[in-house]
């Protein structure tokens, strides 16, 4: 039977479907203790949901879509990438289904907010009501700051977090002036010249460079967001997932997750609004079978007027995602106009000088005593640039690296080439490399972490010996130096 038809029915009352009966006695498309694959692809059969994600892909029907690709992934495994055209053999294979946050005729603006524990990974889908009620001052000064610029993005809500999302054409002023503030090093755009998508394109100069000056833009809303959010977390709110002390629930926090923009476009992807969320599966070592099969069905569903608690409810029923599927559409918003005040108020702002500033210093003849040794860097620093498979890959050892090389009066434009010159060097980093291009991703965190402590949004706080061992990071336990001199030094600089 068709899920339209099965939809039908039950609205009718045919198959005596009520929504407060618990899950065992649940009639609806899928048993919620066993979320099989068969049972997906069920789901997946709706005309609507297909409709739904056609209005994401951009364009009138899948063959005009304006995504690049899809994707899918079954929690474990990531498929080969598709053009959009070919969406079906996804669904009918009951995967993970996401779009390319490249795309053909605007640029995908995004913000991953997600709940993060380190010690506990399964948290928010244990108890997501908590999850989400710890992002909630996030949220709202994320919506806030937005909503003050004129934009309204789509608003999704997945596993353990939401995704806002909106649109900036390519025909648009706002698009030519990101172009015109972005910076590609020469290695990425390489890159993006010789990348083909599954229909033979690349990603051209304009837009490769108009996203790096939305990843500068990005930036600065999260610094505008950790401003008015701080005070009302009970969390500390990190740019990525970057671990922080331990707390009554472990080492957990709030991620306004920007690190995409640190990687090349055609590498990233966003999850269909209307999919399965199947990432619970990457636990089944920890939970068991049976444990994930309890905590799926997710589907990712537009937040609509929702409450938290409603959208949690109805990520987790299929009927009521069908029931949302029906009535509301997830068309990404155009926001190109509105995105200019962001623009202006960014390009008057502190962070907007250091930017200008790392940049100048960056295109100088590379040199110096600076650059060339760190023997006065504590042994904590130089173990993480000894060993930087993988710890170097880790955003909480990058900000290590670029808080003491600045408290030691390096340039973050020194930082970045030092951990770039680490970076292509042999320390067994497998295919990594053929994926990611190291410069631009040292630049990006070197400049991340930096501009925030250059625009006074890192205090720094956490810059201590006994901070730095409960994130898991002291390496060396006879250790003679006092992190607390460097962070010292690093504030006096700071106040210059």
């Amino acid at each position: 039977m068709g899920l339209d038809v099965h939809y039908l029915l039950v609205k009718t009352g045919i198959l005596g479907f009520m929504a407060c009966l618990a899950p065992n006695e649940e009639p609806g498309l899928m048993n919620v203790h066993r979320p099989t694959e068969r049972g997906i692809r069920q789901y997946y059969q709706s005309r609507t949901v297909v409709e739904r994600m056609t209005e994401f892909l951009g364009g009138a029907d899948l063959q005009s879509a304006t995504a690049v690709y899809v994707a899918g992934n079954n929690g474990f495994v990531e498929f080969e990438i598709l053009p959009p055209g070919r969406l079906p053999e996804y669904l009918e294979a009951g995967l993970e289904v996401d779009r390319s946050l490249w795309d053909r005729d605007s640029l995908i603006v995004h913000i991953d907010l997600e709940y993060n524990n380190f010690d506990q990974p399964a948290a928010a889908w244990l108890d997501p009501e908590r999850a989400f009620r710890l992002q909630q001052p996030v949220l709202d000064a994320t919506l806030g700051i937005l909503a003050e610029a004129g934009i309204a993005p789509l608003t999704l809500v997945s596993g353990r977090g939401y995704h806002l999302t909106w649109a900036v054409r390519r025909d648009s002023n706002t698009f030519c002036r990101l172009i015109r503030i972005g910076r590609v090093p020469p290695s990425l755009q390489a890159r993006y010249a010789q990348f083909r998508s599954p229909l033979g394109w690349s990603v051209d100069r304009e837009m490769g460079r108009a996203f790096a000056g939305l990843g500068l833009l990005m930036e600065f809303i999260w610094h505008r967001v950790l401003a008015a959010s701080a005070a009302n977390s009970a969390l500390s709110i990190q740019p990525t997932a970057i671990e922080v002390g331990p707390g009554e629930h472990g080492r957990e926090i709030v991620s306004f997750d920007i690190s995409e923009y640190g990687d090349p476009l055609h590498t990233r992807q966003i999850r269909l609004p209307f999919s399965a969320y199947l990432k619970p599966r990457q636990f089944e070592w920890m939970l068991g079978e049976e444990g994930v099969r309890r905590l799926l069905p997710i589907f990712e569903i537009p937040l609509s007027g929702m409450t938290t608690k409603q959208a949690i409810a109805a990520a987790r029923d299929p009927d009521q995602a069908l029931d949302l599927a029906r009535c509301t559409s997830v068309r990404i918003p155009d926001a190109s106009a509105a995105m200019e005040n962001l623009l202006n108020a960014y390009e008057a702002s502190p962070l907007s000088t250091f930017h200008d500033r790392f940049y100048s210093q960056l295109s100088e003849p590379a040199g110096g005593p600076r650059e060339k040794s760190i023997s006065d860097a504590p042994a904590c620093a130089q173990w993480l640039l000894e060993y930087p498979n993988d710890w170097l890959l880790k955003p909480a050892a990058l900000q290590h690296i670029v808080r003491v090389l600045m408290a030691l009066d390096w340039t973050p434009a020194s930082i970045a080439r030092l951990i770039s010159a680490t970076y292509l060097k042999d320390y067994g980093w497998g295919d990594l490399w053929t994926r990611l291009d190291p410069c631009n991703r040292a630049i990006y965190y070197t400049r991340l972490f930096a501009g925030m402590i250059a625009a006074g949004a890192d205090t720094l706080i956490d810059f201590n010996c006994a901070s730095h061992k409960e994130k898991g990071y002291c390496m060396i336990p006879e250790c003679p130096a006092n992190l607390v001199t460097y962070r010292d030094r690093l504030l006096r600089r700071e106040r210059r």
